[in-house]
């Protein structure tokens, strides 16, 4: 992360991060990170994280406390931009991932992309269009060609809580 600038939105974002970090008793995940380093058995762990300019880093990501608003910004910063194009699940999770860490990240992520309101509109249909429909045969008698309707799930009356509904196709 040497030799990196922030500017714009990701100012605003990195310093509501020092904001969250500084306070690692609301923190559980910084509290146990200040830990790891303060023990004197240096396990593998704790050469993942480490502290630099107020921000806490893991694996070379800086650690975004657990904060909703804070995960909201930082995905809509590389999904919903021009220059970002509103990408997939996997490109947008790749974009956030290469600057930033948060437990359970590909499952806000994945989860941000499938409620995306522009996503959702112009994504492209991956099934053939469905086609045209046909008339089914006039049946020759009564009673020749029923169907079968289940109401299920209605508040018990009499010990009941469905209803079964047949209908002839020549009396309707």
């Amino acid at each position: 992360m040497e030799g990196l600038q922030f500017v714009g939105p990701e100012q605003d974002i990195l310093r509501d991060i020092h904001k969250g970090v500084k306070h690692p008793k609301k923190e559980p995940i910084a509290r146990a990170a200040q830990d790891l380093h303060k023990s004197s058995a240096h396990s593998m762990h704790s050469a993942e994280w480490f502290e630099h300019d107020g921000l806490l880093y893991y694996h070379g990501r800086i650690y975004i406390p657990d904060s909703s608003q804070l995960h909201r910004r930082i995905v809509s910063l590389c999904h919903n931009t021009k220059v970002a194009g509103h990408p997939g699940h996997f490109k947008t999770l790749e974009l956030v991932s290469r600057s930033y860490w948060w437990p359970n990240m590909s499952r806000y992520v994945g989860q941000y992309v499938s409620h995306c309101d522009l996503c959702t509109r112009t994504k492209a249909q991956r099934r053939l269009p469905a086609s045209e429909l046909q008339p089914l045969a006039i049946p020759e008698e009564c009673w020749g060609t029923i169907s079968v309707d289940f109401i299920s799930e209605l508040p018990e009356s009499g010990g009941y809580n469905a209803i079964m509904v047949a209908i002839d196709s020549v009396d309707k």
